[in-house]
């Protein structure tokens, strides 16, 4: 077993009005900001789709849930679209059992 912090990888591309981010890594509390502050950088550059990539979630946790459903609202908040893409069947799990999946948005 590693001691090793989680850390978790934003890649983002700025297609203008869309955003795509691709998560890389560990979903949980100590990761969360960087979501929540790559969203908020999107929505500054006037990006009205953000398109999460969580096809390389290695791991999420219940804690991190909150922030999904935060940036989402935030984001509907400014007129936008949050948008999950290719969930790792164990994080969408995560997002079943915390509630967060009744509140975002998924694609495949």
């Amino acid at each position: 077993m590693s001691d090793a912090s989680p850390t978790l990888d934003v890649r983002v591309l700025d297609l203008g009005e869309m955003t795509v981010m691709g998560l890389d890594g560990d979903l949980v509390a100590e990761t969360a900001g960087q979501l929540t502050a790559e969203v908020d950088r999107a929505l500054a550059r006037s990006a009205s789709t953000i398109v999460l990539d969580l096809s390389l979630v290695e791991r999420i946790d219940g804690a991190a849930s909150p922030a999904l459903v935060d940036a989402a609202r935030t984001v509907h908040e400014h007129d936008g679209r949050l948008v999950m893409r290719h969930p790792p069947s164990s994080t969408r799990a995560v997002l079943d059992l915390t509630g967060a999946s009744a509140v975002l948005e998924f694609t495949d």
